[in-house]
C-alpha cells in the first residue's frame, strides 16, 4: 500500500502536476490523521473496557468488605446501647439517697465489655493508594469512599477513648476489691461477688459500701457513660454511611446487570 502511494506521488512530480500533487498530499495527510484517530479510538475503547472491568471487580469486593464490617459494627453498637442503659441505671441507683445501701450493694455493676470493632478496609485502602478510586464513575460514591478512611480513623479514636474509660473503671474497682478466683463457675459477671463464696458476702459488703459511696467511683461511672454516648453518636452515623455506600454500590452494579455475590 505504501509503495502504491509512493509511485503515484513520484508520477505526479515527474509530470509537473503540482496542484494535483498538493491535493494528493493533503488527501494522504487526511488519511493518516483518520488512521491515527481510529487507532486512538480503538485504544481508548480498550482502555475504557479495562477500566470498567476493574471498576466492577472493585465495587464487588468493596461491597463484600463493607458488608462484613457493617455486621460487626451493628453488633457492637447494640452492645454499647445496652451498656449505656446499664451505666445510666446504675449511676442513678448508687447516687439516689432514698435507696437502701443494701440494695445498692446487691446490684450488678454495668458490663465492661471492651470488644473493639477493628474494621478492615483492605480493598478501599488499596484503591486509594493505587489511584484505582479514580476509575469509579459514580461521583457520589467516589466522594464517600475518598472520605471514608478519615471517618473510620476518627471513630477508632473514639473507640480507643471508650476502652481507656473501661480500663480506668476496672483498675479502680480492682484496687478496692480483690479479684481472687476461689470457686469454679460462671465468671462472666466480674462484680459484685461472683468470684467469692457466699461466706465472703458479709466481709465484702463494707468494702463495696465504701466504693459505692466514693465520689471518684461516681465520676468513673459517669465518664464511662459519657464515652459510650460519644461512641454511639459517632458509630450510628458511621453505620448509616455504610448502608448508603452499600446501596450506591448495589445500584451501580445493577445498572450494569452485574450479579452481586452474597456475603459469606
Amino acid at each position: 500500500m505504501i509503495n502504491f502511494f509512493r509511485k503515484i506521488r513520484q508520477q505526479l512530480l515527474t509530470q509537473n502536476k503540482v496542484s494535483k500533487y498538493l491535493l494528493y498530499a493533503i488527501g494522504e495527510i487526511v488519511l493518516v490523521v483518520i488512521g491515527i484517530l481510529i487507532a486512538l479510538s480503538i485504544n481508548n475503547w480498550n482502555e475504557n473496557r479495562k477500566d470498567r472491568k476493574a471498576e466492577n471487580e472493585a465495587l464487588i469486593n468493596l461491597k463484600l468488605e463493607f458488608d462484613e464490617n457493617q455486621i460487626l459494627l451493628d453488633q457492637l453498637i447494640e452492645k454499647r446501647k445496652t451498656q449505656e442503659k446499664q451505666c445510666r441505671s446504675y449511676l442513678n441507683l448508687i447516687t439516689d439517697d432514698t435507696i437502701p445501701i443494701s440494695q445498692k450493694i446487691a446490684a450488678n455493676s454495668p458490663s465492661t465489655n471492651i470488644a473493639v470493632w477493628g474494621g478492615i478496609n483492605t480493598v478501599l485502602n488499596s484503591l486509594v493508594n493505587t489511584g484505582g478510586i479514580d476509575r469509579i464513575q459514580n461521583d457520589s460514591l467516589k466522594v464517600l469512599l475518598t472520605n471514608w478512611p478519615t471517618l473510620v480513623d476518627r471513630f477508632k479514636q473514639v473507640e480507643k477513648r471508650f476502652v481507656e474509660s473501661v480500663k480506668n473503671l476496672e483498675d479502680y474497682e480492682n484496687s478496692i476489691i480483690p479479684r481472687s478466683i476461689v470457686k469454679e463457675g460462671n465468671y462472666s459477671s466480674v462484680w459484685p461477688g461472683n468470684y467469692y463464696p457466699i461466706s465472703m458476702a458479709d466481709k465484702l459488703a463494707p468494702i463495696r459500701k465504701d466504693l459505692i459511696e466514693d465520689i471518684k467511683y461516681y465520676n468513673l461511672i459517669a465518664n464511662l457513660t459519657q464515652d459510650i454516648y460519644i461512641y454511639l453518636i459517632n458509630g450510628i452515623p458511621l453505620r448509616d454511611d455504610y448502608e448508603r455506600i452499600s446501596q450506591l454500590i448495589v445500584e451501580e452494579l445493577n445498572s450494569r446487570d452485574i450479579q452481586i455475590p452474597k456475603s459469606s
